[in-house]
């Protein structure tokens, strides 16, 4: 293989790699991991997943018609989109596992962001409900 082809393949590999990076942790919505100030955690769930978590658009604040990717190794976090006082039931699936159902997790009527932790290279994944805890 001639060497200016090594060098095509492995510049084009290192793009993409940095692309997901950066992706993992910058953007304007899903991609980045920061939370808002002054919201708390009200509460998590631990699942699994083997291929990457797709989120369901329904749940999400102003990303309809597409669902978004949470691959290993990225954190995302989420503003949500429920009406008030109606149950924030999130809806995701396992893409890329051949006999995935989709599944739900329950979040606390006060949730306005949900923030998704994946370990790189481990199947389960950490799904935290988070808002304006309620005194009374």
């Amino acid at each position: 293989m001639p060497i200016r082809l090594r060098w095509l393949y492995l510049s084009v590999g290192i793009a993409l790699a940095s692309g997901c990076t950066l992706m993992a942790e910058s953007g304007d919505d899903a991609d980045s991991a920061s939370l808002p100030t002054g919201v708390t955690l009200l509460e998590s769930d631990r699942n699994e997943c083997a291929g990457a978590v797709a989120i369901d658009e329904d749940s999400i604040a102003g990303r309809r018609g597409e669902n978004p990717l949470v691959q290993p190794g990225q954190n995302a976090v989420f503003d949500i989109d429920v009406p008030e006082n109606d149950a924030v039931e999130i809806a995701w699936i396992c893409v890329g596992v051949a006999d995935a159902d989709e599944e739900t997790v329950e979040c606390p009527d006060q949730t306005s962001h949900i923030r998704i932790t994946r370990a790189l290279t481990e199947d389960d994944f950490l799904l935290e409900c988070y808002g304006d805890r309620v005194v009374g």
